[in-house]
């Protein structure tokens, strides 16, 4: 089980897409959710540097952990990448963009971040 401060195999998997996103991961004694939050900021930044491969192994790996991996694992994905990712989309973010690349489980539980906050949920998203 993964706890607060500790890092998992899959999250050191993930900063080995990029070294853009690897390079966002300053602190690694931030609790998880918080990391991945930076890294979902980060995501949105530099969203343009990276690969069309990169991106789909980044939200490969995100959806994984969301389909199997443990609780506190899927719940810091959610409210700290994709929280974060959802945050840049109402900043400007073209999420649209890599919507393709998100996976069903991730996709759900955006559209249930936007009925919980108000957010109008656009045709592409569904």
């Amino acid at each position: 089980m993964t706890d607060a401060f500790s890092t998992p195999g899959w999250f050191r998997e993930l900063l080995g897409v990029s070294g853009v996103l690897a390079a966002e991961d300053e602190d690694d004694e931030l609790p998880l959710t918080f990391r991945l939050a930076a890294m979902g900021t980060a995501f949105a930044a530099h969203d343009a540097r990276l690969t069309p491969r990169q991106k789909q192994r980044v939200f490969g790996i995100l959806e994984e952990v969301q389909v199997s991996g443990s609780e506190y694992d899927g719940t810091a994905v959610a409210t700290g990448f994709f929280e974060a990712l959802l945050n840049a989309w109402d900043e400007g973010f073209d999420l649209q963009g890599v919507w393709e690349y998100v996976g069903p489980e991730s996709r759900a539980y955006c559209l249930a971040w936007n009925r919980f906050t108000g957010v109008e949920t656009p045709a592409w998203m569904r």
